[in-house]
């Protein structure tokens, strides 16, 4: 792999990538609200706003983790016992690779990418990880399913 093409790939800025469209709610949408919304707008999270300021995300991790249980009230609020408060955000300025270190660290998908005080979109891993393969393509699509496997016989005629 070209060391100079992979630093200028990590040193890319987040902002200079095609960012997913967020999905905005208040903290007083319901929780059915928000998961309709999820899942028609094919989205992993919703954001809670409030005077056009971020104060929660709401994640498919969220909904397994804190909505299943048999008594679970769907129509009440994206309230603070659901929602993550004062999410990570990072900078449209911030380079690909710190982008993937706290996604790594927090165990992150989605961030939402903040200019001037305002969310302009989300960097999600999977979108990051699709644009590593298609600027390296030789490189990813010619990686065997599993690179440290040795065949011990021949296969084929």
């Amino acid at each position: 792999m070209d060391r100079s093409r992979l630093a200028k790939f990590i040193d890319q800025r987040v902002g200079e990538l095609p960012l997913a469209e967020p999905v905005f709610l208040p903290p007083t949408a319901s929780v059915r609200t928000a998961v309709q919304r999820m899942h028609s707008g094919a989205r992993s999270c919703v954001l809670a706003v409030e005077k056009e300021e971020l104060v929660g995300i709401f994640t498919e991790r969220d909904v397994l983790t804190r909505c299943m249980s048999g008594d679970f009230d769907w129509d009440q609020p994206l309230g603070p016992g659901l929602l993550t408060r004062n999410p990570v955000t990072i900078a449209s300025s911030t380079t690909v690779g710190d982008a993937i270190a706290l996604m790594q660290r927090y165990n992150y998908r989605t961030l939402p990418v903040m200019e001037d005080g305002a969310v302009i979109g989300l960097v999600r891993l999977g979108e990051l990880l699709q644009h590593f393969a298609e600027s390296f393509p030789e490189e990813v699509l010619n990686l065997p399913p599993r690179p440290h496997q040795v065949v011990a016989k021949r296969e084929g005629g």
